[in-house]
């Protein structure tokens, strides 16, 4: 029953996520139609997009800028 008790407090104490894990949660199930696996399927490869661009964005944003050499002119 401890988990419980923790999960009711912490729930409770953030109401606003909260609200928007079981808004989250409806439209996921409207929107795989029935079908979870399907939907799971597209949830987990819309989550693994998205860790990817985060971790390519943060190593993007770590590069150096750089400054773009003049163009060298052909004989």
């Amino acid at each position: 029953m401890d988990f419980f008790d923790k999960l009711g407090k912490v729930l409770v104490s953030n109401i606003a996520y909260t609200v928007i894990l079981i808004l989250g949660i409806i439209l996921f199930l409207y929107f795989a139609g029935g079908d979870l696996i399907a939907g799971l399927f597209t949830a987990i490869s819309a989550l693994v997009v998205y860790v990817c661009c985060a971790l390519l964005y943060q190593e993007y944003k770590k590069l150096p800028a750089t400054k773009n050499a003049p163009a060298k002119k052909r004989k």
